[in-house]
């Protein structure tokens, strides 16, 4: 059976429940990417593009542009999914859905397949470039999730390793080894046009006088602007 990105964006809240639009996105971004490096098919054909707060589906934000949160997902069907996808979008679910959206976006940003559709272009660039799905399988198979390397997920047919869910403290000490590995890797590796605005500038638009006074009252400098971060 063909699923689509409606779908599986329909079992990601299926798994996390309400979420950002952001954080949706790079979940279902990590679905695929985990999907090629573990069974060397894309979980959906829909594109994926290099925008500038990460990798973005167009046809699901042509859905939830504008909306802040995202509860449900009414023109997908997670029951599509196969066993072994279902597994591993729920795997995927476990170990980053404790991550913003926000350091969701960061990871991406220093990972190879967005960094190289985007051929060099600056963090604050807009693009509308295709994240290459051999790009994603290539730099997944070299990563690990939820401890394991992609070829011992293989080898280990992800068999129980999504029964009981995820432990708090286990889920902890993976998204520190997370964000631990993508500090520690080399980020020079390297449709629907993109709008000239972040795709997420609503969300942000709506605590950002909250965000003036958070800066106020710190010492120390932020990561920068929505027009900066996309």
């Amino acid at each position: 059976m063909t699923i689509n990105a409606n779908d599986v964006a329909a079992a990601v809240l299926g798994h996390v429940g309400p979420v950002e639009a952001m954080r949706l996105q790079k979940l279902v971004y990590y679905s695929q990417c985990w999907h090629l490096a573990l069974v060397d098919e894309p979980l959906f054909r829909d594109t994926i593009q290099a925008w500038r707060d990460g990798p973005v589906t167009p046809t699901l934000w042509e859905q939830h542009r504008g909306g802040l949160t995202v509860s449900r997902w009414s023109s997908g069907d997670a029951a599509r999914l196969s066993n072994t996808s279902a597994k591993i979008v729920e795997l995927v679910c476990q170990v980053y859905g404790g991550l913003s959206g926000d350091d969701l976006s960061e990871l991406t940003h220093s990972e190879k397949p967005w960094r190289a559709a985007r051929e060099g272009l600056a963090d604050d660039q807009p693009s509308k470039s295709a994240i290459s799905l051999e790009a994603m399988k290539d730099f997944y198979r070299r990563r690990s999730l939820a401890g394991l390397r992609a070829d011992d997920l293989v080898s280990g047919g992800l068999h129980g390793l999504t029964q009981g869910g995820m432990e708090p403290t286990e889920r902890r000490r993976i998204l520190a080894a997370i964000r631990d590995e993508f500090r520690s890797a080399d980020p020079g590796d390297p449709g629907l046009p993109e709008p000239a605005e972040s795709a997420f500038d609503a969300r942000r638009a709506h605590v950002a006088q909250s965000e003036i006074e958070v800066r106020l009252n710190r010492e120390r400098p932020q990561r920068g602007t929505a027009s900066q971060q996309h």
